[in-house]
This record gives C-alpha cells, sequence and structure tokens, in this order.
C-alpha cells in the first residue's frame, strides 16, 4: 500500500509567511483607501460650507435696496455702507418669514471680519433697532479660514471707491456692483462681482417722529415688498481672480 505523505514543516511555515505577507498588503491598502476617502469626505464639507457662506453674501448684496432705516434715536442711517467700522452693513429684501408673520419682508444685515472668520448678524424690524444696546447683534460665523478680504464698490461711472458711499456723496444710495476679492485657507484667490439690482422701488425711512409709520412696517416697505425677489447676479459664484485677468 502506497504510504500518503503530507507538508514537511518548512512548507507550512512558507506558506504561512505568504499568507501573513499577503494579509498585511491587503489591510495596508485598505487602510489607504478608508483614509483618503475620509479626506476627501473632509475636503468637500469645507468646500460645501464655504461656498454656502458665499452664496449667503451673495444673496445679501443682490437683495439690497435703497432704503435708509432710523436707529434708537431716530437718526438716519444710510441703507448701504461698506468699508468701514465694519465690513458690510445693508438694507436688504426677501427676509426670512417662515411663521408667515405680519412684518416687513426687509432686515438690515450686518458683515464682519473677526481675525479670520467672517460673521454675520441681522436685525428686524429695520428701523429703531441699529445702534440699540438692549439689543445687541448676535454674530453667526459663516466662513473660517480667511486669509485676506478686500471689498471694491462701482458707481454708475465704473468709479471704484474702497468706502462706500464715497466721502464727497454721503447721499449715493446703492453702488452700482459691488466686488469681493478674498482668499482661504489652502484655496487660490477668488474673487465675487454681484451687481446691484437698479430697478427695486426706492423707498424712503419713516419720519423721526414715527408718523403714519410703525416701526419696521412703514407703507414704503409695504411697496417695495410686493417687488419680485429674482435679482440678476453675475454668471458664476466663484472664480479665480487669475482668470478674470485683472
Amino acid at each position: 500500500m502506497r504510504r500518503q505523505s503530507g507538508f514537511t514543516l518548512l512548507e507550512l511555515l512558507v506558506a504561512i509567511a505568504i499568507f501573513a505577507f499577503v494579509a498585511v498588503m491587503a489591510y495596508g491598502g485598505l487602510n489607504t483607501v478608508i483614509r483618503q476617502g475620509g479626506i476627501v469626505q473632509a475636503a468637500t464639507k469645507a468646500l460645501t460650507v464655504r461656498q454656502q457662506g458665499l452664496r449667503v453674501l451673495q444673496q445679501d448684496l443682490a437683495f439690497a435696496v435703497d432704503r435708509p432705516v432710523r436707529d434708537v434715536l431716530g437718526g438716519q442711517v444710510p441703507a448701504f455702507l461698506g468699508g468701514a467700522t465694519d465690513l458690510l452693513t445693508l438694507t436688504r429684501l426677501d427676509a426670512a418669514n417662515p411663521w408667515d408673520k405680519p412684518r416687513s419682508q426687509m432686515a438690515r444685515v450686518f458683515w464682519r471680519l473677526t481675525g479670520k472668520t467672517l460673521e454675520r448678524a441681522v436685525l428686524m424690524p429695520v428701523d429703531g433697532t441699529v445702534n440699540d444696546s438692549a439689543r445687541p447683534l448676535v454674530w453667526h460665523p459663516l466662513l473660517t479660514g480667511v486669509e485676506a478680504l478686500t471689498l471694491r464698490f462701482y458707481d454708475a461711472n465704473n468709479q471704484s471707491f474702497e468706502v462706500w458711499p464715497p466721502p464727497n456723496a454721503p447721499d449715493a444710495g446703492l453702488p452700482k456692483a459691488t466686488e469681493l476679492n478674498i482668499t482661504l485657507a489652502q484655496m487660490p484667490p477668488l474673487r465675487l462681482t454681484v451687481p446691484q439690482v437698479a430697478d427695486w422701488p426706492k423707498a424712503q425711512a419713516p419720519s423721526a417722529t414715527g408718523e403714519g409709520a410703525s416701526p419696521g412696517s412703514s407703507a414704503t416697505d409695504a411697496g417695495t415688498a410686493g417687488a419680485s425677489t429674482s435679482a440678476p447676479v453675475s454668471s458664476g459664484l466663484v472664480a479665480p481672480a487669475e482668470e478674470n485677468g485683472r
């Protein structure tokens, strides 16, 4: 009868070593794929958050309306302020009203750069709340990692200014367009240009005595509230500054 022979000890050790080597290689490859997937997911999430922040700023600029407001002392404040103490202050239409409250569709919006964080605050109603120490602004961070940020404002003659309204035209109303140049961490410089809508109905702030209008809900607000809220905005939300040829 023929005798059956098995693997020798040396052959078993070689087989086990080969199997262990293949397992280690497979685990290393799988771990690399998982780690790279996590990096891509985190980068995608950060990019989405940044795009959302820029889109909110774009919408604020696009829906800006030439509507001065009254501060808590009754003094008139220009509708649009840029490049001064805070980065940007404006009155905009289409304010969110999810509960359908009986109020104006306008809001006073503030933007500022704190360190490397771009923050936004909103006041409603627009009249009688500005500079009110009893109602401090509540700031919400919308963009982080801001390395550099500049604003330029263009008038009807396409002349650019670093502040708005221009020193020689305090009653200039809205600029023709606003240009934002921003550099975010680990991203190339970006340029965003938003034209202001010229055909929004122009409104005036209510009188300091409040005659004929309650704070935040004046008759002129009602006229602008019915305006169309589809605002033309420059094509392309964000474009690398180098590609604009400026």
